[in-house]
């Protein structure tokens, strides 16, 4: 329903005061369809002045805010975010947030909602994008254009069509989540390139020390962005995939040459023989020399 008229008891002034021109449309759904559907708890449309300012947690929605004109800032999860035209921010109330206006007249378009797995939303996109997404002017426009259907949808005192409702919020859902895939694919040559170097930083140091921070140093990066670049690519953090590639190194040596083992785990970057074969141990269940054994049995009976 509307709650755009001062007279109605719903109304909420503590928003309203602060804005230039303010909007907004309520509903509560109750019962079964209320787990099932995505449903609307707020719509709105808000011109900001610059006293506008919201904090607060524990507010059981999804909120999507697309910001039209003007700049805000958000604060979340320990960071800030700057929302410019195009920005669309899909935060977890249940969090604490707070936003605000950094110029006079910030308009946004917003919506909170609820239902239909709408946790599972917040966590996919939250992990895909993070918090605050820009949009590209179609993408814009396209966003904007569902959040004003609904607007117009909930106008009346009644809302009769949930499922209608409930469409709308899911198209936007899929959008947010196209996006998302887009903008993964525009960075995959990005991370492959990095990768890259960096698998071809330790082949070529693997028998020296490499410090998890000459490798981030020597690719440009800060430990925590190397760090979540194996974890995305390998499923293990760069140290560990450096010891896998000495460990592989090291079992090619032990079939094929007749190198000792100390010998072995010097040339494969181990800081002495006790490392090398606590290490090996670990990864391949047993040590050095059975292995080196047990692999030159194998070949012999095969070669009988």
């Amino acid at each position: 329903m509307k709650t755009d008229n001062i007279r109605d008891p719903l109304f909420p002034f503590e928003e309203a005061e602060d804005c230039l021109y303010f909007r907004r449309n309520q509903d509560i759904l109750l019962g079964p369809l209320s787990d099932l559907l995505f449903h609307m708890m707020y719509v709105g449309h808000y011109i900001c002045g610059i006293r506008y300012h919201i904090v607060r947690d524990r507010l059981t929605s999804a909120l999507l805010l697309l910001t039209i004109s003007g700049a805000g800032e958000l604060r979340y999860q320990g960071n800030n975010y700057t929302l410019r035209r195009g920005a669309c921010m899909f935060i977890d109330t249940r969090n604490r947030h707070e936003f605000y206006p950094l110029v006079e007249g910030w308009e946004f378009k917003y919506l909170h909602f609820w239902g239909g797995g709408t946790e599972d939303y917040l966590a996919y996109l939250g992990q895909s994008i993070g918090p605050v997404h820009t949009l590209d002017e179609g993408e814009l426009r396209r966003v904007e254009a569902v959040l004003d259907r609904i607007m117009e949808e909930t106008e009346a005192e009644a809302i009769s069509d949930y499922p209608a409702l409930s469409s709308e919020i899911y198209s936007l859902l899929m959008l947010l989540i196209w996006y998302s895939q887009q903008t993964n694919e525009k960075q995959k040559p990005d991370v492959e390139q990095t990768i890259l170097r960096a698998v071809a930083y330790i082949q070529q140091n693997y028998s020296t020390k490499i410090r998890t921070e000459d490798l981030a140093h020597a690719l440009n990066l800060s430990r925590t962005n190397l760090f979540e670049l194996f974890q995305k690519v390998y499923g293990i953090p760069p140290h560990e995939y450096l010891t896998q590639y000495r460990l592989s190194l090291a079992k090619n040596m032990l079939i094929n040459t007749s190198l000792s083992i100390t010998e072995i785990a010097t040339r494969t970057g181990f800081r002495d023989i006790y490392s090398f074969s606590r290490r090996f141990r670990d990864k391949c269940g047993m040590s050095p020399l059975e292995f080196r054994n047990t692999s030159k049995s194998t070949i012999d009976n095969f070669n009988i």
